[in-house]
């Protein structure tokens, strides 16, 4: 079995280098990559060239450390690619939030320092919550890859965000349930006192009911329960009382590992299961390892899929990311949408200068908000008046031990602004 391993290793070894010069070749043709190439890559390099800066703010160290491993993982992976606009070096500079809304602001406060023309980050959503104030002082753009906030946005001129909000996940997830499945038996089951959820499950109760309409009800059955076996036992003969078809149900891998268990002793294999952007990480994956006959569909942007995605989403940009990163950090090192999002966040950043031809902040705000379907790797980005961006919502699904796509949805969702500001804000130390 090892010497079986260690061919298998030496042979994506030596096919990896081949792969990328064929898609070196293949990518040259494209008119995308070749705008790339010219503008980002083409430019004479030497050590007089002028430099702009890039800050990352994210945690390095404490809770939301792997989080943010992940996203300046896709940030140096671009920044290796595209280090040169228009002539000026990109370099990066890395602060760390330590996880905490304390060690943010002493990061944010230090990194601004530093100058930079625009910043990325962070993963946690508080820590994100906390930056907007001083970007907005500072006039300082910056571009959240993957905290879904509404506020974070909402309340800031200069911040922007790669993914979509929890309120267009919701929306997707509605679209998925009502008019890919058809269903018109559906369930909500949601954990008690948990608010972390509510953007989402608004987004999916306005969609659910301009599909089904006025008069019919899609959504026959909302619960809320503890984490606790007998309640899940309880919810779930009710789910088979009321032949549902479609439940969403906003738990962790641990508590799901037990619903589902209880699920498949009741023989509710046919139901199909929604759930949250954090159905993607790997603890819920190895999970669903004991449950292969259950269906799972949540919010994730899976840029591993993109080869088989026939719509506009696919860009040529989603294979060099895959190539590329495998290329620095291993065939074994499976990146995350964390990671591709920030890859995107950073290619976001370069175009808006490059179109700006400035340094100055508000002009780079500007040319952020002109994008009109920016193609990355994640697929096309355009921004409404208050950073979000606005795009189709992809759905996956788990098969062979990994996120694949399931469902795009047919129409571009706009984030919603929340009108009770207080309730979104969450109540957390960290982050």
């Amino acid at each position: 079995m090892a010497d079986k391993h260690n061919r298998k290793n030496k042979i994506k070894r030596i096919l990896l280098p081949a792969v990328l010069i064929l898609a070196a070749v293949v990518m040259s043709g494209c008119s995308t990559w070749s705008s790339f190439r010219q503008t980002f890559i083409a430019e004479p390099q030497s050590d007089t060239d002028p430099s702009i800066t890039i800050g990352i703010i994210e945690p390095q160290s404490g809770r939301y450390a792997a989080k943010g491993k992940d996203e300046i993982k896709g940030i140096e992976l671009a920044n290796s690619i595209y280090n040169n606009v228009d002539g000026y070096k990109v370099k990066l500079v890395k602060v760390d939030t330590q996880s905490t809304v304390a060690g943010t602001e002493t990061a944010i406060k230090a990194l601004i320092e530093m100058h930079p023309v625009a910043i990325i980050g962070s993963a946690g959503e508080a820590s994100s919550l906390t930056i907007g104030e001083y970007l907005d002082e500072a006039k300082i753009p910056a571009i959240t890859p993957a905290a879904t906030n509404p506020l974070i946005t909402q309340n800031s001129k200069y911040y922007f965000r790669a993914c979509v909000t929890e309120s267009q996940m919701g929306e997707g997830l509605a679209e998925y349930a009502a008019k890919e499945l058809g269903s018109r038996r559906i369930a909500v089951v949601s954990l008690k006192n948990d608010s972390s959820t509510s953007a989402l499950l608004e987004g999916f109760d306005s969609r659910i009911k301009k599909i089904a309409g006025k008069r019919s009800r899609a959504v026959i059955m909302t619960e809320e329960i503890s984490p606790a076996e007998e309640e899940m036992r309880s919810v779930l003969s009710e789910i088979r009382r009321n032949r549902i078809e479609v439940c969403f149900v906003s738990m962790g891998a641990e508590e799901m590992d037990t619903f589902f268990s209880i699920a498949e002793e009741m023989e509710l294999e046919d139901v199909t299961f929604l759930g949250t952007r954090s159905w993607g990480d790997v603890s819920f994956i190895s999970m669903m390892e004991k449950h292969k006959n259950i269906k799972v569909v949540f919010p994730y942007e899976s840029v591993l899929t993109k080869n088989d995605d026939t719509s506009d989403t696919y860009t040529e940009e989603a294979q060099r990311f895959q190539i590329e990163y495998a290329n620095r950090y291993g065939v074994d090192d499976t990146p995350t949408d964390n990671a591709a999002l920030a890859y995107d966040s950073y290619l976001i950043l370069i175009n808006a200068f490059h179109n700006a031809k400035s340094t100055e902040g508000k002009d780079i705000r500007a040319a952020l908000l002109d994008f009109d379907g920016l193609k990355c790797a994640t697929g096309l980005f355009t921004f409404d008046d208050t950073g979000n961006v606005v795009r189709a919502v992809t759905l996956s699904t788990i098969k062979d031990g990994k996120p694949v796509t399931e469902y795009i949805t047919k129409r571009e969702a706009e984030a919603k602004e929340l009108e009770d500001l207080e309730n979104a804000v969450p109540e957390v130390s960290g982050s």
